[in-house]
Formats: C-alpha cells, structure tokens, sequence
C-alpha cells in the first residue's frame, strides 16, 4: 500500500512512443500507484519534451494515500529546500518507519501548512480538490492536522510493525532470520534487477526502515505511514500500520541500475531521485560528479546501517511546535504552469465510465497490480490507440511463481474482454509492466 512495486515512468515517452502525432493537451489517468513517483519522473523529463499541457487525474483507493502523494509532491517541488536536504526527507518520508529527527520537524511543519489546502485558504497552483465532496476534503485536512501532532507527541510504530510481522509468520517468527533470507536470496535476488543488499532488506523488513544513513539517526516515528485516520473530538483514532511488510520500497527509486555499480539500493535511490529533483527545479541534467560528492568516497559505496536506536528516543514527547509554525513563511513551490495534478475520490472507479465528459477522454492510463479487476471500468475511458499499462508482480516477494503465472493468466482474460490488445507476450515472471493499446 504506501508505495509501488515498479521504477516511476516518464509518462510522456510512453505516449509518444506509441502515437505517431503529439498532442499539445496530455490527459493522463493513474490508478493506485501508491505515491506519486510517475508525476515526480514525468515533471523531472518534461524538458526533454515539446511542451505540452499534462493533466494528471489520479485515483488512490484511501485519503490517507491522497494526503501522502500531496505530501511528497509538495517536498520534490518546494524551492526553498537544499538538493540533497529535499532527496533524504523524500524517501524517509516515503519508506521509513523513524525518522531523522531533521526530517520530522520537517513533516510537522510542512503537514501543518498543508492542512490549509483542503479548506482553500492557500491556493496550490498544481493541485486540484475540486472532485472531493466537503467531507473528504474535511477528513485530509484531519489527516494533516494528525501528521502535525503525531510527530511531536510520538506513536509505537515500530511496535505496530511488529505486530504485523507476528501476525504474518505466526510460529515462525523465532525464525524470520531465516525467512527474510530465503525470501531474498531464493525470490527477490534470482527474480529482480536490484542493488538491494542482504542487509538493507533484512533490517527493513525487522523494523521497517528502508533508507539510511551514517548523518543521523532515525529516532522519530513516521505517521504518514498509518491507516484509517479518523478525528474524534479532540482526539484522533486511527488502525496502526496496515502496509507492505514483505517487498519494501526499493523497486521504486531503487530499481535502476548501472554497470560497475557497487552501491546500496539506499545509494541508487538518493541518486535517482536527487536527479529527478534537480531536473524539476533546473530544466537540466544532474552532474554525475554532484551525486555523493557531500560523502566521504571511502565510506561510499555501501556502509550499512543495522542497529536500532533506543525506542524511548521514538516516544519521546517534543514540545508543541504549534506557534512557531504560525510564523513559518508559506511553502514556496517550483513553477510548473504545465502541469495540474487532480485527485478523483475512490468512487470514481465506477462512476466515470458514466460521465460522457470522461468517456474515450484519456491518453494514457496506469494502473497498479492490485487494481486489475478494475479494467472493466477503466477500459471505455481511454481513447482509441491509448496506451493502457498495467503494473505486474514480479518484484513482490509473496507471490511465487506459480501465482505469478495465474495472475499473467487472469490479466490477459481480463484485458480481451476490456477489448484491450496486448502489445506484447507478457510474462509476470519476466516483465515488470503490461502495456495494452484500445482499439
């Protein structure tokens, strides 16, 4: 859930590729992507582009996912952040379950200003709200409003993790050593493109921390990774961590890889998205000398980070930055006057195939692994020779390749009755993405 088991896409090659005229208006649909990785890569290329004008519609199945794309995205595009300051605060923020505490009066500062774009008292020029009843835009500006106490007063997140991963192996759990490993070395190393290390993986899936390094420790809980956020009274309730516990958030970032590299998946995903980053605010390609050039060379490549700090230092109380923010100045944003990001509620899954404005109205549509049976409904909203790509399971660990197989199967039954045409003879075992054309 709070994140996608595939590298992000420049969505515009993935239409030009397939259409042989460029349209100067590009309407984009993405369905459960988990975070907002392909916008973040399509932003960063569009320079290499004609210009064009993209309208990004997106469908999460949770206002929690919703508030955390907003999140993330306001982080890649804020001016007023350091390069490298903005990449590790990106992908703590994303894939680890503590913090640095740099990074969490970060989140406190930043969810607290947030909370005005619900209610409209900022305007975003990038983001649209328009499409969410009174009621949802009330419960995202609950879940700011949560994110902004959470990180100061501290929640047992670790804790909750733990709880998921007794739930999972049951009697096993003495053992997990031994299944995290074999999870590794027997699926995800044999089945993945990866510079994902042993250690990296097994310390995630101990405690959920994904992304490190030597400049700080993390010590502080995450709260954009908790579910079912409801406020109550003064109070807020919410169901403690309900996501991913096996894969982990390195096929994002992580999963793109050099020849003579010997890096962490930490280091590639710095590197990757400081690239993305760089290329939003300045039009241009990264200096590959700039990457790591803030690190000693000889603690570069690979220094793993595997102790856990103490647990008091993650429930400890931090005093109330609630008046010092009202001071804060606004967040500033990158202009990108091409480009409008708007969030549909989940409902819409089934209610746009109804709406003559949304019929044949797509250039492209995305839709993750898990959103498949949703094609029926999906499939009349893009246009005729639309690309439709679809995410496969390959780097998930939990499914063998027996299920893999199936799930190849069940795709392709669904897409014929969709009246989508493969592009190609995909095979789960072997493809990270489906790519379908509407006839």
């Amino acid at each position: 859930m709070w994140w996608g088991c595939s590298q992000p896409l420049d969505l515009q090659t993935e239409v030009t590729q397939t259409e042989d005229r460029v349209s100067s208006v590009l309407e984009v649909l993405i369905v459960g992507s988990g975070d907002a990785r392909h916008i973040v890569k399509t932003l960063a290329s569009s320079y290499t582009h004609p210009d064009q004008i993209i309208t990004y519609h997106v469908i999460e199945p949770t206002l929690e996912q919703v508030a955390r794309s907003i999140l993330l995205l306001s982080v890649c595009l804020e001016k007023d952040l350091g390069l490298q300051e903005t990449t590790r605060y990106y992908l703590e923020i994303l894939g680890n379950t503590l913090l640095r505490p740099a990074t969490a009066k970060y989140l406190a500062k930043c969810a607290k200003q947030l909370i005005d774009i619900p209610t409209r008292t900022v305007d975003c020029p990038w983001l649209s709200l328009e499409k969410f009843k009174h009621k949802d835009r009330d419960n995202l500006e609950s879940i700011f409003k949560f994110w902004t106490r959470a990180t100061c007063e501290g929640v047992p997140i670790v804790n909750y993790w733990d709880r998921r991963v007794r739930k999972l192996l049951k009697t096993r759990y003495d053992y997990r050593e031994g299944i995290f490993d074999w999870d590794y070395y027997m699926i995800l190393k044999p089945r993945c493109t990866t510079s994902l290390t042993i250690q990296e993986y097994r310390f995630w899936r101990n405690n959920g921390v994904a992304f490190t390094w030597l400049e700080g420790e993390a010590v502080r809980s995450n709260p954009t990774l908790l579910n079912n956020i409801i406020q109550c009274g003064p109070g807020f309730l919410h169901y403690a961590y309900l996501g991913d516990i096996v894969n982990g958030p390195f096929f994002t970032w992580a999963a793109v890889e050099k020849d003579g590299d010997k890096l962490r998946a930490t280091d590639i995903a710095e590197r990757e998205t400081m690239r993305a980053i760089h290329e939003i605010r300045a039009k241009e390609p990264l200096c590959e000398d700039y990457v790591g050039a803030h690190r000693d060379a000889s603690i570069l490549n690979g220094i793993i980070v595997s102790e856990m700090p103490d647990i008091e230092m993650e429930n400890e109380s931090w005093t109330s930055t609630e008046e010092k923010s009202k001071r804060d100045k606004r967040i500033s944003w990158v202009e990108v006057p091409n480009h409008k990001i708007i969030f549909h509620p989940a409902t819409s899954l089934e209610s746009l195939k109804s709406k003559c404005e949304y019929v044949n109205r797509f250039h492209l549509i995305w839709v993750a692994h898990n959103m498949t049976k949703q094609l029926a409904n999906l499939a009349p909203l893009a246009s005729t020779g639309a690309p439709v790509i679809v995410e496969l399971r390959k780097n998930m660990a939990e499914f063998r390749n027996e299920a893999l197989k199936n799930f190849t199967k069940e795709l392709k039954e669904i897409a014929q009755k969709c009246g989508l045409r493969s592009l190609y003879d995909f095979d789960s075992n072997k493809h990270i993405f489906a790519r379908f054309c509407k006839d």
